[in-house]
């Protein structure tokens, strides 16, 4: 007994007699594969294509001229419904141009793809919806130039971990000597946008100045966290984990806890005279304590260089907002230059999205003798590495014994009045030459100021075009206080008040190549200041000068700077940042291509009448700690288009039309919260992101749900109803930005990643059903037989011809007997591949030598309408039939 299919039906067994005979399998009718209806030859008629591929700043879906500039070097693909691809990759302005009537494309409808230039550093740019050359499209989008109509396309890449919005705030933290009370600022915040006229803006406290105590370096993990590290600052007290190497970390949730500490101790301070003399810490400035700290551009790791053991700390950041705890660090030793001078001292740390760099100084301290103790400054050399998997590359030195102008240059009368030229000379009075690193006590000036500027380099900046911009801390102005005594100072000696003599310099770029700026001059950019003899080349790129009353301080900024990408922004901490505003603490900011000072802050006013309250806090010397942007996370986004599958094949072909109407929800599956709602537009593209109602969230999973119900299929081919509407293939091809994401029932997941990431692969195509209908016949007669049993599978292995066997087989469909008139038809199919295996025949009947035929290719054009595709299968008898059925 062998089971057999009701004839015509599908599913049902019948037990049935059966000679076991071999058959020979039949003839199918044509199964071409479907085309796409494009016109055939040439379109001398279509328009041109421009395809602009730029950098993406402000993640908002629309390009801005000017300020999202073109991106070269990027290859851009046109391709027709054929499957002809033209290539071309971008020129110096980000432009692709295409003209498709002189070349191989066919049509007028085309498909554009921008190919991603850095995977692992860039993200597709956030999408807008429309057609514009104004509008930000995917990476992948389509257009239509039939007619001689031409079109821009705008698309873009972006660096997430370089965003940061149009007008950020700052923080920084105000230093105040060890026993002054916590009535005193501590860590502040301000808006970067202020003016220019006193006072420029408002400053808010966010810390008292004991919480954290003193500290430089600051970073930001842009989830509401502030990193601060313990710096080593004379008569200014440590925080409350002592003589550690912490980093406090500042949430507005719980306020200020120890994040990490790192290995090594610090010298006790001297808390003796109200910390007016302070000497064991003296010498101990720049070689304890933590340097600069910086923060990743993903927000995943904290960096932070110990000045005790030289050595790059990366500690991971577990987690957000308040919730984030250290993972276990690595350290990594900071080289010591091969052409050094003296003590190696490391730094300063530079981020700038993936890129990582490390900077220091060589003091020279083995050329101060007791006839120059100020040493030989053309032996103090700045060193910056470029650190890459665990290894420093050098990238840049210079010596530091160019022109500089004055720490405090006294103008008036009389003219007999000891007084600083400029260019000054090394350790001349109030000099801001810089100094190999040295313990000398400097002679005091007028108003019983003192400057010995030795340089420490606390801080680096990555322009947009790759130049370095390189800030200076003044070490001196860390070992002196105001109001305070002189180093090993007897007790009758005077106070004195030293001033800070930094300086904020920029680094030419020219592929791997760095030259040091060359009177206010950085290859094509002109600075502010050429021939002042106050820097390099006998001029200064930025403007970091202040005129007093009676008084010029040439080089006012202290070590802390922030550089706001593509934004054209450059802010530095400054003493007196006002033209005659003496006695203030705060913040310049210049135009960083340009060098012109555009707005000064106010952050602390320093002078008091009474001595004891004006050495609380440091005057003209370093009073403020770094400077660090806080800038949001990057957007997220996903999407991108439903379409109508024309020919079936679950790629986006580019004549085949979108779908406008179809309602996309995204529900969270890996945590609570709203569910996200959004329709296609005209284009059949959707977006959903971070500016939506409910907030698309990082670093969570979406279940996708696309609903057809709405969709008006009159403006479908062949005006299909929604009812016959089915999804099609799942991931046909290898080019997932093409392809169909959704099962059988309009669902797919997507995962979005961290701040930044960008997905507009989860495409969604609708096709028509199809339906194959075999016709099983007598070989000599063309008599319709019944009986005969098959099965149909369809290929989805991507393996040529048939497999039923093993992990990877093709997908079984369905059997069914050929009924009475020799049919069986299987309906409601996908397009797609698929072949017949006959299992049996009608009695009587030989069974074919090669029982699987096909394989039969079928679509919208050619199957989805009546029968479908029919197929004509033929069988030979192999013995007398016997019988009533004969």
């Amino acid at each position: 007994m062998v089971k057999r299919r009701t004839p015509g039906g599908v599913g049902l067994a019948l037990a049935v007699t059966a000679t076991l005979v071999v058959g020979l399998a039949g003839e199918a009718a044509g199964a071409a594969p479907g085309t796409s209806g494009t016109a055939d030859g040439r379109a001398p008629g279509d328009g041109n294509v421009t395809v602009r591929v730029v950098n993406e700043v402000d993640a908002d879906g629309a390009y801005d001229h000017g300020l999202e500039k073109g991106r070269p070097g990027v290859r851009v693909t046109l391709t027709d419904d054929h499957g002809t691809v033209e290539t071309r990759t971008t020129n110096a302005y980000g432009v692709a141009w295409f003209q498709p009537a002189a070349s191989a494309l066919r049509g007028g409808k085309y498909r554009v793809q921008a190919y991603n230039p850095d995977p692992r550093t860039l993200q597709p740019a956030v999408a807008g919806l429309g057609t514009g050359s104004g509008v930000m499209r995917s990476s992948v989008g389509f257009v239509d130039v039939s007619g001689g109509r031409s079109t821009t396309y705008t698309t873009g890449f972006w660096e997430p971990g370089v965003y940061c919005q149009e007008n950020p705030d700052l923080v920084t933290c105000n230093l105040t000597k060890g026993d002054a009370p916590d009535t005193h600022k501590g860590l502040v915040r301000f808006a970067g946008n202020f003016s220019d006229t006193h006072p420029g803006g408002t400053v808010t406290r966010l810390t008292n100045n004991q919480q954290q105590g003193s500290v430089f370096g600051i970073g930001n993990d842009r989830t509401g966290n502030t990193y601060m590290g313990t710096l080593v600052k004379r008569h200014a007290a440590y925080g409350p984990a002592g003589a550690t190497n912490t980093i406090y970390r500042r949430n507005s949730a719980s306020g200020v806890s120890t994040f990490v500490t790192l290995p090594g101790l610090l010298t006790e301070h001297d808390e003796a005279e109200n910390w007016l003399r302070d000497n064991p810490v003296y010498s101990r400035v720049g070689r304890e304590g933590i340097g600069d700290v910086d923060v990743s551009g993903d927000g995943h790791t904290l960096y932070a260089v110990s000045l005790n053991d030289s050595r790059l700390y990366a500690v991971p950041i577990r987690g957000t907002g308040d919730g984030v705890y250290p993972g276990t660090y690595r350290s990594h030793v900071i080289p010591r230059p091969e052409e050094c001078a003296g003590h190696w001292h490391p730094y300063g740390i530079g981020v700038r999205g993936g890129r990582v760099l490390v900077g220091g100084v060589c003091g020279a301290e083995n050329t101060v003798t007791r006839s120059a103790p100020w040493g030989d400054p053309s032996q103090v050399t700045s060193h910056v590495y470029e650190f890459t998997r665990g290894s420093f590359r050098p990238l840049f030195q210079t010596a530091m014994n160019y022109p500089r102008g004055c720490a405090y240059r006294f103008t008036g009368p009389p003219a007999t009045a000891p007084r600083c030229g400029k260019p000054s000379t090394v350790g001349s009075p109030l000099s801001a030459m810089w100094e190999a690193w040295n313990q000398r006590v400097p002679t005091p000036g007028r108003l019983s100021f003192v400057s010995a500027p030795q340089p420490i380099l606390s801080n680096i900046e990555i322009a947009d075009n790759g130049d370095l911009i390189l800030g200076f801390r003044d070490r001196f102005a860390d070992m002196q206080g105001t109001a305070t005594y002189p180093f090993n100072a007897h007790r009758t000696t005077p106070k004195v008040r030293a001033v800070a003599a930094g300086d904020v310099l920029r680094v030419c770029a020219s592929g791997t190549t760095y030259t040091l700026e060359n009177n206010a001059r950085c290859d094509g950019l002109y600075g502010a200041l050429p021939h002042n003899d106050e820097g390099p080349g006998h001029g200064e790129f930025y403007a970091d000068s202040t005129r007093l009353a009676d008084t010029h301080e040439d080089q006012v900024t202290q070590g802390g700077t922030a550089l706001q990408p593509y934004r054209n922004k450059l802010w530095s901490t400054v003493h007196a940042p006002f033209d005659e505003h003496p006695w203030e603490q705060g913040v310049r900011r210049w135009n960083a291509t340009k060098g012109k000072t555009e707005g000064n802050l106010l952050v602390q006013r320093t002078w008091s009448a009474d001595a004891a309250q004006r050495a609380m806090l440091f005057g003209e010397g370093n009073g403020l700690a770094d400077l660090e942007l806080i800038c949001d996370r990057a957007p997220v986004q996903v999407g991108n288009r439903v379409w109508f599958d024309t020919d079936g094949d679950g790629i986006q072909d580019p004549s085949e039309p979108p779908v406008e109407g179809v309602k996309v929800t995204l529900d969270p599956t890996s945590s609570s919260g709203p569910d996200l709602v959004t329709y296609t537009d005209a284009n059949g593209e959707y977006y959903v992101g971070s500016q939506n109602r409910g907030r698309l969230r990082p670093n969570t999973t979406y279940r996708v749900s696309f609903d057809h119900s709405g969709v008006d299929t009159n403006a479908l081919p062949g005006r299909p109803s929604r009812a016959s509407l089915k999804w099609t293939v799942k991931g046909a091809g290898s080019n997932r930005a093409i392809d169909s994401d959704v099962d059988a029932h309009g669902r797919t997941t997507v995962r979005v990643g961290d701040p930044g990431h960008v997905n507009h692969t989860v495409d969604a195509g609708l096709t028509q059903p199809v339906r194959l209908t075999l016709l099983k016949l007598d070989k000599k007669s063309a008599k319709p037989l019944a009986g005969a049993v098959f099965e149909l599978w369809q290929d989805t292995n991507g393996v040529r011809g048939l497999q039923r066997h093993g992990l990877r087989k093709d997908r079984f469909v369905n059997d069914c007997a050929t009924s009475r008139t020799g049919r069986c038809s299987f309906g409601s199919l996908l397009p797609g591949t698929y072949h017949l295996v006959e299992t049996d025949v009608p009695e009587g009947y030989l069974k074919p030598r090669r029982p699987v035929t096909g394989p039969y290719v079928l679509t919208p054009r050619n199957a989805s309408r009546g029968n479908g595709l029919l197929v004509k299968l033929l069988n030979a008898r192999g013995e007398t039939c016997k019988g009533k059925k004969c």
